[in-house]
């Protein structure tokens, strides 16, 4: 028992010796071709685009802008009311209350996937089994 202890102990001491130790460096000869390889992707010709060229750019995009229609207020209520009655459809297709009942005595009448509680248990088994030995 007492070789057990101090085997643990030794085991300690070396565990926090090697976790104290400085992390490995990479050589000076690395760090310096590392750099090099940053200043040739920063500094390649012909892949950025000049300042006059953004301006440009943005000029065109400026202009052609300013050419185009402007909505009025009445088009962007418009505009927004069919965006709102749109996203405000009901996903069943129901239009009215008896759509939704009719809907709703259809789908009570097909069986459940799992029906019983111990159906659905041995399903979640099978699957923590199957994800277990991947």
């Amino acid at each position: 028992m007492n070789k057990l202890i101090i085997a643990l102990i030794a085991g300690t001491f070396a565990a926090t010796a090697a976790a104290q130790t400085a992390a490995p460096t990479m050589a000076p000869a690395d760090k310096g071709m590392a750099k090099q390889e940053a200043v040739k992707e920063a500094t390649k010709v012909g892949e950025q685009p000049r300042p006059a060229d953004n301006a440009a750019a943005a000029k065109m995009n400026t202009e052609s802008s300013k050419k185009m229609k402007k909505l009025d207020r009445k088009e962007k209520q418009a505009a927004a009311a069919a965006a709102a009655k749109a996203s405000a459809a009901d996903t069943t297709g129901a239009k009215t209350a008896a759509d939704q009942a009719a809907n709703t005595q259809v789908t009570k009448g097909t069986p459940k996937a799992l029906p019983t509680k111990q159906d659905k248990q041995d399903a979640t088994k099978a699957t923590t089994k199957a994800g277990a030995t991947q």
